[in-house]
């Protein structure tokens, strides 16, 4: 038979450094997020219930994961006095100048 040092000193001890370092990676992963901060030109705790559903349904995002294919870009947005928020006619309110959705069409040229 072997002879650990299995006491509930040990345990606690050894507990509260895995506590801590489990604490120390959460901390650290918050760290470095250099992502900019998008602003959401509607709130949806403000908007009705088929405005919501709208949105979901069409995947809209305040930012596009492709630039080129942002709601400025867009045939259904129209730019607004209070940049970067404009208004979709397919959403009928507000939207982001640099989001998306499915209903993405480019606009007419010439």
């Amino acid at each position: 038979m072997t002879n650990s040092n299995f006491t509930r000193r040990s345990v606690l001890r050894q507990g509260s450094q895995l506590t801590a370092a489990g604490v120390a990676l959460f901390a650290l992963s918050a760290c470095g997020d250099d992502k900019p901060k998008v602003q959401a030109c509607a709130d949806p705790n403000q908007l009705s219930v088929s405005e919501n559903s709208l949105r979901k349904a069409g995947h809209y995002v305040e930012q596009a994961p492709d630039p080129a294919k942002n709601c400025a870009g867009c045939g259904f947005f129209a730019a607004s006095d209070k940049p970067p928020c404009g208004k979709c006619e397919i959403f009928q309110g507000p939207v982001n100048s640099a989001g998306h959705c499915d209903s993405w069409a480019a606009k007419a040229t010439g």
